[in-house]
């Protein structure tokens, strides 16, 4: 494919391609870049430069692509440690490493996708399983090894690895250790503008628990929107005056399980005994609760870690030394259960 038919797919000048391509995005509008964005990823276009110097030479870069509705991608204390971990581990090994936001509808503007200037491609993705598809797709006819966080590896990934932490784990933990301290009707808070995988596995795991209890009933899923202090507080307002009381919540992060925290202590609840209170990753900011958050501690950090030394072992030996890795989280019980 030629830089000439992207440029008639498009509707402009090959110089504008050519631009667009190597990153002059500022000699357009945002229609016109759109427009070929849209011709590259159709047409699967790859600059010749970068297919010379992928053939040539090793570009001793990493990429990672966070998939994230919100544009403040990096605010999310998982996505923070886990770029973290992973920056740090390829720098030392002498990679760079190239970081791209975007939401679920963004296929067509992934630089990293579309400009092959990396080695490996990680990807921490959210969205519909479609979205999720058309990105896993994407990186696999770029012929780069990817590496995937947070969920199992896609038939559509054949050079892949996959590291995630066991969050089905993580929820049944949690519910347990709620119904052994008599709980029994649960509130689920969760942010409802962005769906990940892993949270999808912890609601998984809360069933399980129910399930395991000989409860089917007595969960209500609370939707606090990007999760953010304001948003829970107003989503939990909501459901005190629509919902039936509760005695337990389980915040699906600890943001949202601090928010709730304080929102329920100005309105005189006393924790634990009215109401028992849990969140999930523990996060150096959790410690700063009053009292302290019962939550499961992520490995975060050691999870962006091990993604870079598995991405650099491939790039050494050739392959992958496992498809898939999972690492374990751990209950921490503070003074709100």
């Amino acid at each position: 494919m030629t830089l000439q038919q992207v440029a008639a797919q498009a509707q402009v000048s090959p110089m504008t391609v050519s631009n667009f391509v190597n990153g002059k995005h500022h000699f357009m509008g945002a229609e016109t870049k759109t427009r070929v964005a849209e011709a590259v990823a159709a047409l699967n276009y790859r600059p010749d430069s970068a297919a010379r110097g992928l053939r040539t030479a090793r570009q001793r870069s990493i990429g990672m692509i966070v998939v994230d509705q919100s544009p403040q991608y990096l605010s999310d204390g998982f996505s923070t440690q886990v770029v973290s971990g992973l920056s740090n581990a390829v720098n030392a090994a002498g990679y760079t490493l190239q970081l791209e936001g975007l939401r679920p509808d963004q296929l067509a503007q992934s630089t990293l996708i579309h400009h092959v200037r990396t080695d490996g491609l990680c990807m921490m993705l959210s969205g519909s399983g479609s979205a999720r598809k058309a990105f896993t797709d994407a990186v696999g006819r770029l012929n780069q090894p990817a590496l995937l966080f947070l969920e199992k590896p896609k038939r559509g990934l054949a050079d892949c690895c996959a590291v995630l932490q066991d969050d089905r784990r993580g929820g049944h933990l949690i519910t347990r250790h709620l119904l052994e301290r008599g709980a029994r009707r649960f509130w689920l808070l969760k942010q409802s503008h962005t769906q990940w995988q892993a949270i999808r596995e912890r609601e998984k795991g809360v069933a399980q628990a129910l399930a395991e209890s000989g409860r089917t009933t007595g969960l209500h899923a609370v939707d606090c929107g990007s999760g953010r202090f304001e948003e829970t507080q107003v989503a939990l307002r909501q459901a005190l005056t629509k919902t039936s009381p509760t005695d337990a919540i389980i915040a699906m992060n600890d943001q949202m399980g601090i928010a709730a925290l304080k929102f329920l202590k100005s309105r005189g609840a006393r924790i634990p005994q009215d109401i028992k209170i849990t969140g999930f990753n523990a996060f150096d900011f959790w410690q700063y609760s009053d009292p302290l958050l019962t939550t499961i501690r992520s490995p975060g950090y050691d999870i962006g870690t091990t993604a870079g030394h598995e991405m650099i072992h491939r790039l050494k030996a050739g392959q992958f030394q496992k498809r898939s890795i999972t690492l374990d989280v751990e209950l921490i019980q503070g003074g709100t259960t």
